[in-house]
């Protein structure tokens, strides 16, 4: 399985067309997901996410462009067979139980009736939900229904997990419980796509991100990668008067307080920079590295960029 690809989109637009004119949800995506990750998929509403989740599916057809599940053209009968698929609102027959339920879902996966309650026992002990296997649907809170929700993607034994928009709503104590139960469906080599709001949830349990944006890829790659590739330095500096016409020009002035400036550079920069105002007769009072979060590299290859609607 090592590089096995399990999402591949090359070139993928998609163009709708309303009464106000065309529309381009997607805009030549690419991305790659590689088998057995956890992979976080942000935007914002409207970015492209649910348009490239459809297609996947095979919900939706694209206008171009390419879509593969492993390997196979996506929305075909091969690749729906690899995908358990939780859309972000799920409605189920809440006077059934958790058990008749999973496997009436285990039948539509196509599971032979031999194999049906062997796999509901799996898929329920993957997600902690076997204890409440005789509850009805009706009884379980909302973090427990969205366990059963992942039970009923898993139950088909697919080597790929599509889930939207996972743990809205929920609070703290279930979205860790979803969160271990993702990680431990990485050891058994599942693959985990899934798209979230939650820029600490992506950064706490993903292997790799992708930050889509306008229809297209913005960034992709380890959350250490994505964050640390734009640190920033900050400098406090004292500036004489008579040198600050020299001063090289600022990428950004912070704040000037009589002689001193505090500065923000990227670390490409600073020692340059630095080096420069110091031959000049500034001294620097102090200097940090600023570590930024998933959310504040969202913010920025995020902002300004129209999203079409």
């Amino acid at each position: 399985m090592a590089g096995e690809l399990a999402i591949r989109l090359q070139q993928l637009t998609k163009t709708y067309r309303t009464l106000r004119g065309p529309v381009e949800a997607l805009r030549g995506l690419d991305l790659e997901v590689r088998a057995g990750e956890i992979f976080g998929y942000i935007g914002v509403n409207g970015a492209g996410k649910s348009t490239s989740i459809k297609i996947l599916l095979g919900l939706s057809q694209a206008t171009s462009g390419q879509a593969e599940v492993f390997g196979e053209p996506a929305g075909t009968l091969a690749a729906r067979n690899k995908i358990g698929y939780l859309p972000e609102v799920a409605t189920y027959h809440e006077f059934m139980s958790v058990e008749e339920l999973l496997r009436v879902h285990a039948r539509l996966a196509g599971v032979s009736g031999k194999q049906v309650e062997a796999r509901c026992r799996v898929a329920l002990e993957s997600v902690k939900l076997e204890d409440r296997r005789r509850s009805r649907i009706s009884e379980l809170s909302k973090g427990l229904k969205q366990r059963f929700g992942v039970a009923q993607a898993l139950v088909g034994d697919p080597p790929l997990l599509i889930l939207d928009e996972l743990t809205s709503g929920l609070d703290p104590f279930a979205q860790r419980d979803l969160h271990d139960i993702l990680v431990g469906l990485r050891e058994r080599n599942i693959t985990v796509f899934f798209s979230s709001h939650y820029m600490s949830e992506v950064e706490s349990v993903c292997d790799r991100a992708a930050i889509i944006h306008a229809g297209k890829l913005q960034v992709c790659g380890t959350i250490p990668e994505l964050t640390q590739n734009r640190e920033k330095v900050e400098v406090v500096l004292h500036v004489p008067p008579e040198v600050v016409a020299q001063l090289p020009e600022l990428e950004v002035v912070r704040e000037e307080v009589g002689d001193l400036r505090r500065v923000s550079l990227s670390r490409d920069k600073a020692d340059a920079y630095v080096a420069r105002c110091l031959a000049l007769g500034c001294s620097v009072r102090s200097l940090n590295t600023v570590q930024h979060s998933l959310e504040d590299v969202f913010y920025q290859v995020t902002r300004g960029t129209v999203v079409p609607t």
